[in-house]
């Protein structure tokens, strides 16, 4: 089932891609408003989840558009929880309406409830398609999921299994190896406390020689193996090649090369990258270091199993 995400909040865009994606959904996740319109009315949706207040087009306008062409189940997640916001959503077209902060199970619950509503309503359709406009009444309808059959607990396999009825996987879908909720919980109160979760500097894996070291090219460059910062330019060269990095993967990346072969945990860079918009959720770390590594080489950045990483060089 594909779902498409509007959310001008990166963390809690990407932290609830990535938990959605966990769920077996496909899912395009957009930051400004009417590009997750445009990207609907091209392509078509089976969910929409919406934020109100987004940049180009708020959530209601985009709501209000989709109705004018479809009856695509509409979710609105918002912070805004007072009940004229709630009533101004729904009337605008919206099926459903979570407040932040939220748990990924109830999500994903409400995601089920708002599409199983929706094949139930009599179209026998999921999602729209903009090849239908001017042409639905017309068309024969179509199957659910794939095989077009219902599971074996009566819920149309388009939703694929229930949470808890399926089989349990190694580890829960929803929570990350450090334990965290998938969720997007309340934001912390207290700094995380870093200690406890880092290994000494000293500490190598097998096979590995130790941290590249700094070497200083001037009062803004910085050479570490192959790699050259300039905190000046805010630039990065990798073998004599300049490398294009989004703000938040080179904060991460200065961070790193603070102090080469020093472990950071997850808890410690998202607590610096991102401060208190932090949602609480440490994959979407595990998310940037991936981009990072693609760019800058995989052997740069080290992963030292259960406590964090490191720049490795």
């Amino acid at each position: 089932m594909h779902i498409v995400l509007v959310e001008d909040d990166e963390v809690i865009r990407e932290t609830t891609q990535i938990s959605l994606e966990r769920f077996g959904y496909t899912v395009s996740a957009f930051e400004d408003g009417r590009d997750g319109h445009e990207f609907v009315a091209a392509h078509g949706a089976d969910v929409v989840l919406l934020d109100l207040m987004l940049p180009t087009m708020n959530g209601a306008s985009i709501c209000r558009a989709i109705r004018e062409r479809s009856t695509t189940p509409i979710i609105i997640i918002s912070a805004r929880s007072e009940p004229i916001d709630i009533v101004q959503a729904l009337e605008a077209g919206a099926d459903d309406y979570l407040t932040k902060p939220f748990d990924m199970q109830v999500l994903n619950a409400r995601i089920r409830a708002v599409v199983r509503r929706f094949i139930t309503a009599g179209t026998g359709r999921m999602g729209f398609s903009p090849d239908e406009v001017g042409s639905a009444a017309d068309a024969p309808a179509a199957g659910l999921g794939a095989s077009g059959t219902v599971g074996t607990d009566g819920i149309p396999e388009v939703l694929g299994p229930s949470p808890g009825l399926a089989e349990p996987p190694s580890q829960s879908p929803h929570r990350s190896a450090e334990g965290h909720s998938a969720g997007y919980p309340a934001r912390p109160h207290q700094r995380p406390t870093a200690g406890a979760a880092q290994a000494p500097a000293q500490q190598q894996p097998s096979g590995r020689s130790g941290p590249t070291e700094r070497e200083e090219l001037g009062p803004y460059r910085t050479q570490l193996g192959s790699l050259v910062l300039d905190t000046g330019r805010l630039t990065v060269m990798v073998d004599g090649e300049e490398v294009h990095l989004t703000p938040t993967e080179l904060r991460v990346l200065l961070l790193l090369t603070e102090e080469p072969g020093h472990v950071y945990s997850r808890e410690k860079i998202a607590y610096t990258v991102w401060g208190y918009e932090w949602a609480g959720d440490s994959r979407v770390v595990d998310v940037h270091i991936q981009r990072l590594r693609k760019k800058i080489g995989a052997r740069m950045i080290e992963t030292v199993r259960g406590f964090g990483y490191r720049f490795a060089g």
